[in-house]
């Protein structure tokens, strides 16, 4: 049986008018289940017009870096979609604004390719729009040792619905000899929300307080980015066993990055993963390209280095658009650009 909001999505109105539609009834649902004490509210304190902007709180950032009071009618790409992926990801119909914002040009590139038609700007790497939650930080601190270094492990993660399998305690126990190969006291493992025990148990059964387990929340948290921009901060190292956003994020924090090679597959509810990783998600060319960028990155990302390289630094221009942060004003200006924009893809 379909939702509500889906039903609505293939009323015979263009996108906007739809959209405006959705956001008001699920704004009334959700003031309609407070009242009546059916579900207690976590969602952003702002809702957008595009449905999935609110993730980690993309669009809740851009408005408070720009003071911008529009609504946004763009896609937010709320993280670096690798392999060469000319799939529509997320909503389908959210596609049909025709505008897109993404952090680097590698992304770019292709959309301009695979959709001319569209409306697609840069605007580099989303954690820079965050402010540091500084009380998130402080709890941080109270728990390390604040005169010694520290090594930030970002693991491999899956969502609400599935989840990442492989050997954690091998990992953990490599994560262990690099702190300390790189004389780090201190290290902080984040993990997403929903995967917390995989690490915290392991931990429980060693009673090693050097490492603290933490999360910045799951994409619902419109303080994901800021947890995480404050994380990133506290570190002197930084290390993950896959390839994602949070690499990009780091570099443009000046933090060096190590990429450990891991093999894992997922579980969970097998729906949601083929839809994740099928054809409306992904590409036919995804899973090989996306080998080759892996590969790529591990050797980039080696632990030979000590120091960011100029190959990284380049690498993380290109994809993340680490040297196309955007000012309040240039902002602003895009948000004038999407909206005249989407509204005249209306009329095609």
């Amino acid at each position: 049986m379909k939702k509500i909001p889906d039903i609505i999505q293939i009323l015979p109105l263009n996108i906007i008018t739809r959209m405006k539609i959705e956001r008001r009834y699920i704004l009334l649902a959700k003031k309609i289940n407070r009242i009546l004490g059916r579900k207690k509210d976590t969602d952003c304190s702002y809702y957008p017009l595009v449905r999935n902007n609110r993730f980690y709180g993309d669009e809740v950032l851009l408005r408070k870096y720009s003071k911008e009071k529009d609504f946004l009618y763009a896609i937010i790409e709320h993280g670096l979609y690798f392999g060469n992926n000319t799939a529509k990801v997320g909503n389908l119909s959210e596609w049909e604004l025709g505008c897109i914002l993404t952090l680097g040009d590698y992304r770019k590139e292709l959309i301009n390719r695979e959709y001319p038609d569209f409306y697609c700007e840069t605007i580099g790497p989303l954690i820079h729009y965050a402010d540091i939650d500084i009380d998130y930080m402080n709890t941080l601190k109270d728990k390390i040792c604040r005169d010694k270094r520290t090594l930030l492990f970002f693991p491999v993660h899956g969502n609400e619905n599935f989840a990442p399998i492989y050997d954690a305690r091998v990992t953990l126990n490599k994560i262990l000899s690099i702190a300390d190969e790189k004389n780090c006291y201190n290290i902080i493992i984040c993990v997403y929300y929903e995967n917390i025990n995989m690490y915290g148990k392991i931990c429980d059964e060693m009673k090693n307080d050097r490492i603290t387990i933490t999360t910045c929340g799951n994409r619902y948290d419109e303080k994901f980015l800021c947890k995480q921009k404050a994380l990133i901060s506290l570190a002197d190292i930084t290390m993950s066993n896959s390839l994602g956003t949070h690499i990009g994020y780091c570099i443009y924090m000046n933090k060096p990055h190590i990429l450990l090679p891991q093999n894992f597959s997922y579980e969970g509810n097998e729906k949601e993963i083929k839809r994740e990783f099928g054809k409306a998600n992904r590409s036919e060319n995804w899973e090989k390209d996306y080998k080759k960028e892996e590969q790529l990155f591990q050797e980039i990302f080696s632990i030979k280095y000590e120091k960011i390289t100029d190959e990284q630094l380049r690498i993380c221009e290109y994809y993340w658009g680490i040297n196309k942060v955007r000012t309040k004003e240039e902002i602003k200006d895009i948000y004038d650009k999407c909206e005249k924009y989407a509204i005249t893809y209306q009329r095609r």
